[in-house]
């Protein structure tokens, strides 16, 4: 019997199993096939703000930066190898609204804070003393406990990114964008790591990623080719030779907010007439929650929200309501859904 388990082992549950471990509860995490698979596996895990002219996103993204860069601090999977942000085509730089530390570089905005994570044996150094089960997930629920791969708990926490098949609410809808990462072995050496239609990292050890998120499966568009990375690195940096290591593929979570997800989904859904003075604290919630909906910044928002869902389960802390699940409750019965 644990306290909790997580389904997942990416960023959004890696993180959250070590911090309600670091809380003093007792975590099982459940894991269908590798600790740092799906869509944190093809990540190239860069640690960046976000820039833009204010709003919820930018705040959110640029506090979860400030934490994350306070936590990878001292690990030794962490290179702060600083970032340059240049404009992409038609994107306009002069009413940027900047709330974390830059300088003005080469036409962008260079953040020496920022940096590359190895993000694969960072998670597996998150949960070396936190018991993992790898099977399939399929709960069963009895008697107000949950059982997962022959372990049991009072709690379930989804963190299992974009396969959301487990994710059996009416309000809620995940969306789904392929990401892909090559690992280059490459002489070339940069100052620093670069993003602009894609990201190009510092050489780390002879190895130089590039990457980016690809297209929303959900949308007809046509979909961009690998090959269009190295065009743009080209276009970035020049030619240069390499040797491709390994080639990553991915799909990873978001929804129409851009927001995380965080809490514990509801039981039941009110009818309400009057949202003024309704307190949607009160919404009947049951023994599961979700972590999730990180979107490409996987490892930006992965400490900050797996903190933030610990301390909420393990201290009964509030978590905000820009960021609380129950807002996409809220929305669906606003539409009268039901």
């Amino acid at each position: 019997m644990y306290d909790f388990i997580v389904v997942g082992a990416g960023s959004a549950g890696g993180h959250t199993a070590y911090f309600l471990a670091k809380n003093g509860a007792k975590v099982a995490v459940v894991e269908q096939y590798a600790i740092g698979a799906g869509g944190s596996g093809a990540a190239g895990a860069f640690i960046s703000p976000r820039i833009g002219k204010g709003g919820p996103i930018q705040r959110w993204t640029n506090e979860a930066f400030r934490y994350c860069v306070d936590f990878y601090k001292d690990s030794p999977y962490f290179y702060p190898t600083g970032l340059l942000r240049l404009p992409k085509d038609g994107e306009e730089f002069s009413k940027v609204v900047m709330d974390v530390e830059y300088e003005r570089k080469s036409g962008g905005f260079f953040f020496p804070q920022a940096g590359v994570l190895k993000a694969k044996p960072h998670l597996e150094s998150l949960l070396q003393n936190i018991d993992v089960i790898y099977a399939k997930a399929m709960p069963t629920f009895k008697d107000g406990v949950v059982e997962v791969a022959g372990v049991k708990a009072p709690h379930l926490i989804l963190a299992t990114g974009a396969w959301d098949e487990l994710l059996d609410v009416e309000y809620l809808r995940i969306g789904k964008t392929s990401g892909v990462r090559f690992d280059l072995r490459s002489s070339l050496s940069l100052p620093y790591s670069i993003h602009q239609k894609i990201s190009i990292s510092a050489n780390l050890d002879g190895i130089v990623s590039i990457g980016a998120t690809h297209q929303r499966l959900d949308t007809p568009s046509r979909p961009q080719p690998p090959s269009m990375l190295f065009e743009e690195a080209k276009k970035m940096v020049g030619a240069f030779e390499y040797e491709i290591e390994q080639m990553y593929c991915g799909v990873r979570s978001s929804v129409n907010d851009h927001l995380p997800i965080i809490g514990e989904l509801a039981r039941e859904l009110p009818k309400v007439k009057n949202f003024k003075n309704f307190d949607f604290g009160q919404i009947p919630k049951r023994n599961v929650s979700i972590v999730g909906g990180l979107g490409g910044r996987g490892f930006v928002f992965g400490p900050f929200v797996g903190d933030m869902l610990a301390r909420h389960l393990t201290k009964n802390e509030p978590i905000p309501k820009e960021l609380d699940v129950d807002r996409y409750v809220v929305r669906y019965l606003k539409k009268g859904r039901v």
